[in-house]
């Protein structure tokens, strides 16, 4: 029933859509550029968040170490949305890297919840999240409803998310617990086609690690349901949990490429990258039926079509 009133709203666009203001926090990211564009689409007045100094229309500048912002649009924000957060496996996990990362989640949505106070008509707050917060791979199904792990990812994801939780007794929060974005210009697949292109591929580790997946496409699209019926609470999304090696296999057929390189060895991948390797050799298993149930139709369902998808495009 909400999907088919999703639809119905989208269908007659801006006609029965109340015109609504979004800021996004981590609105330059290659999700945030995809969800800001989603979301005008849709009849949303747009602002993002930024650490340069622009005078361009519909940015708005701050600084989260600090604590300063150009405050003059809050009061019209309506909906707010967080990306924000340093990039994970950029850099080796040194304790002043894994502090960094934390600090860029948990301070900055502390700051926005401060913030808060100066938007009156703020009706909902929604914020991106972590598939990998239940701990190592194990032949347990986690649900949303399953505590959080012990090791770093999943602290990531409980600070985190604590955090977000703090605007709850302003408005209803959500957050999206996202598996690995899948699109062509941004995220994993930028990092590790270049070897594939070369018929190199391989699996990493065992192979066998789940490795949950959206498309970016859907995950817009998964952020604009919630807003538009105020999910709370936390929702695994992603469409498949799908192992490495039929992934990688799967990224070299779309490439018309072969697939015949060993795995990479686990060791070989924790010499290179130290302890954030088990980002790519650690997997998870998850249920993503809170949000079937809630309505939410995938539109890139298997990772064969998906990356044909991808790559043609």
């Amino acid at each position: 029933m909400q999907l088919f009133s999703f639809l119905c709203i989208n269908t007659s666009n801006q006609s029965t859509h109340m015109y609504k203001t979004a800021l996004i926090a981590g609105g330059t990211g290659f999700i945030g550029r995809k969800l800001s564009s989603v979301l005008k689409e849709r009849g949303f007045r747009v602002y993002k968040l930024s650490r340069k100094k622009t005078s361009r229309r519909g940015y708005i500048n701050w600084n989260p170490e600090l604590q300063t912002i150009e405050s003059k649009n809050l009061s019209k924000v309506n909906v707010i949305i967080n990306l924000l957060g340093a990039n994970i496996a950029e850099k080796r996990w040194t304790e002043s890297r894994k502090k960094e990362l934390i600090d860029s989640r948990v301070k900055t949505t502390n700051f926005l919840r401060i913030l808060a106070s100066q938007m009156p008509n703020l009706e909902y707050y929604v914020s991106a999240s972590g598939i990998n917060c239940y701990g190592p791979e194990s032949e347990q199904v986690h649900s949303e409803s399953d505590p959080f792990g012990d090791d770093f990812l999943s602290e990531i994801v409980k600070q985190w998310e604590e955090a977000s939780d703090k605007f709850s007794d302003l408005c209803p929060v959500a957050k999206i617990r996202s598996g690995v974005v899948l699109a062509k210009h941004g995220g994993i697949l930028k990092k590790v086609i270049f070897p594939f292109k070369l018929g190199l591929g391989s699996a990493l580790g065992s192979g066998k690690q789940h490795m949950p997946w959206i498309h970016l496409d859907d995950l817009c699209r998964l952020f604009s349901l919630a807003i538009q019926f105020k999910w709370e609470g936390s929702y695994n999304s992603f469409a498949a949990c799908t192992s490495n090696k039929d992934l990688s296999r799967a990224l070299a057929k779309s490439l018309r490429r072969p697939f015949f390189m060993p795995n990479i060895p686990e060791k070989l991948l924790y010499f290179l990258l130290g302890e954030r390797a088990i980002m790519l050799v650690g997997g998870i298993k998850a249920s993503n039926q809170k949000i079937l149930q809630a309505g939410f139709n995938f539109q890139h369902k298997t990772i064969e079509s998906t990356l044909k998808h991808i790559i043609r495009k």
